[in-house]
């Protein structure tokens, strides 16, 4: 389709989805699209799990499912940031992609490569950092590249052209990302019921718990029953505000942990 350019006003050529508000008709046109392009096609689809939130999720799921077997001029890579969703879609027997794809996960860039990256932008702008700098900051973020990313580009704005980047500059590059989402975060607790606020701040304490619902944690933050704890991390689990992993329930946005530990 032809739209026109905001800045210049010239006309541009794109590939662009009609009916956002029916799903049916968008993926009609865009395997027409693929299945008659003259080249093959990758088609690689980010935050994958997203399409649970469908208000007729499975159905959608069904639907993409018969367009792909039918279109053999392309190839699909999924991505998705939770895990646990990625799972139910593509290893849940009852759902339609069951067993249709190879299920590969990404682990952590690894450090020595991600320190020899960081020192050598530093070096390109006449700048230097500890090695021991990347060390800590790797670890203390599990080696994930999003929050690796955005405490380096501020240890790196506030690293002097000439000079070093040390392990004392990283708490206050910490406290100036909190500082900067303060009034974000606050949004969100206030957003929270009162259930969820309370469930959430000790998970938060914990950093990583288990059994949520057990008698021993449900006591020591003074929680409601069982099952009100369980409907409330219901409630979490599906704003991504609370995220689990290999059986553990724990904070989702590591800088929010951060800030709760700090307040």
């Amino acid at each position: 389709m032809f739209v026109f350019d905001n800045m210049n006003g010239n006309p541009v050529w794109g590939v662009g989805l009609g009916a956002y508000t029916n799903p049916a008709i968008t993926l009609d046109e865009i395997f027409v699209y693929l299945k008659t392009a003259d080249k093959p096609c990758l088609v690689a689809i980010d935050e994958f799990q997203k399409i649970t939130e469908y208000p007729d999720g499975q159905n959608v799921e069904a639907a993409l499912r018969t367009h792909i077997q039918r279109c053999p001029n392309a190839t699909f890579l999924f991505a998705g940031s939770k895990r646990h969703l990625m799972g139910e879609i593509f290893l849940s027997p009852s759902r339609p992609f069951y067993q249709s794809v190879i299920t590969m996960g990404l682990s952590p860039i690894p450090i020595e490569k991600y320190k020899e990256f960081a020192c050598a932008q530093f070096e390109k702008c006449g700048k230097s950092i500890q090695p021991d700098v990347v060390d800590i900051v790797y670890q203390r973020f599990d080696g994930i590249t999003s929050y690796l990313q955005r405490l380096m580009n501020v240890l790196f704005l506030n690293t002097a052209q000439g000079e070093t980047c040390s392990k004392d500059m990283i708490d206050v590059a910490i406290n100036y990302i909190l500082d900067l989402y303060t009034e974000y975060y606050d949004t969100l607790l206030a957003q929270m019921s009162e259930k969820q606020r309370n469930v959430f701040l000790a998970i938060a304490c914990e950093r990583r718990v288990k059994s949520v619902s057990g008698g021993a944690f449900v006591r020591k933050y003074h929680l409601q029953s069982p099952s009100s704890v369980m409907s409330a991390l219901r409630g979490l689990l599906d704003k991504d505000l609370i995220t689990q992993e290999n059986g553990e329930y724990f904070v989702y946005d590591l800088f929010f942990q951060l800030w709760i530990e700090r307040k």
